[in-house]
């Protein structure tokens, strides 16, 4: 069974709106409200893919009651470990142009609601693959997600990271399963820029180097990405454009399309590359997850080669 960890979920407030004018009300075209963060993403787009999870995290609130019952509405399975406070609301505003978000920080974990977590960690019975996703909640531990990595693998479970770039780094020697990197952050770990075949391969092997098993590098508008297993590298490009709506669920939704196609069959990249790149680009046409209703039609506008061995 794969689990998902969203350490510091949100309700996400995305807007269309006329351009933003300082010091000005704007009255805005529509607003939609949507149970957030990376790891809850991975969760709902692996429910899409008729994939069951069990998504965890830290709730608090009103507002983390949303989040928790529309999980659940949305037919994942959901373990929350409840903390002090208000679950953050995140704002993201689309004036036809330009994309702002506004992040806030959330409410502060204590070292009790960490060891609340370890505990389901260590006793839950069918933990194979945990995915950690997003940022972490004010006061977390300084260690806290090398801790969560050290439960998982004490289970023998499989960890998948998608962080920010000083997490990732740190945690590479870890030997992750897989990471998913977009390319500011390969570029602010390795520094290294990713914008070639020859300087990827650079990066990629620094990866590897660390201890990272597998590498899914995502390069976000320009509507590519790269895959490593440490002994061959594909390159995966969608042939069609689309008009962005909101980019704030398509990389959790890509990574989470990959792990359907290539999780339990690893030799099937190229497959999950076209998955993952369709359900990336469906998802940044809609508000949310959206519907998933042109991934097939999608994936057959992907190509994907094999960068020759040097």
């Amino acid at each position: 069974m794969y689990y998902t960890l969203t350490a510091n979920p949100a309700v996400d407030m995305t807007v269309s709106c006329p351009p933003l004018i300082p010091n000005e009300n704007v009255r805005s075209l529509n607003a939609s409200y949507t149970a957030n963060g990376k790891g809850l993403d991975v969760s709902f787009a692996l429910k899409k893919f008729g994939v069951d999870s069990v998504a965890l995290g830290f709730f608090a609130g009103f507002t983390g009651k949303y989040v928790v019952d529309e999980t659940m509405n949305m037919g994942c399975l959901c373990r929350p470990v409840w903390i002090d406070g208000v679950t953050r609301i995140n704002s993201y505003f689309n004036d036809g142009e330009n994309e702002y978000g506004i992040l806030n920080p959330g409410p502060i974990l204590t070292p009790e609601g960490e060891q609340e977590l370890f505990k389901i960690l260590d006793t839950t019975g069918d933990l194979d693959c945990l995915i950690i996703s997003g940022s972490l909640p004010p006061k977390a531990s300084a260690n806290f997600l090398d801790k969560v990595v050290e439960h998982a693998k004490e289970r023998g479970a499989d960890v998948v990271l998608d962080l920010s770039s000083s997490k990732l780094k740190k945690l590479a020697a870890t030997n992750p399963l897989l990471i998913k990197p977009n390319h500011h952050e390969m570029k602010a770990i390795f520094n290294v820029p990713v914008d070639t075949d020859d300087q990827v391969r650079v990066a990629m092997g620094l990866a590897h180097e660390a201890g990272v098993q597998n590498v899914l590098l995502t390069r976000g508008s320009r509507g590519d990405a790269y895959f490593s297993n440490g002994e061959d590298i594909w390159y995966a490009k969608r042939e069609f454009n689309i008009k962005l709506v909101s980019s704030v669920c398509a990389g959790d939704c890509t990574l989470a399309a990959f792990l359907v196609a290539w999780y339990h069959d690893r030799d099937n990249v190229e497959e999950a590359l076209k998955l993952a790149m369709a359900t990336g680009a469906n998802v940044a046409e809609s508000v949310g997850l959206g519907d998933f209703g042109h991934v097939d039609e999608y994936s057959k506008r992907i190509t994907v080669r094999k960068l020759p061995r040097e």
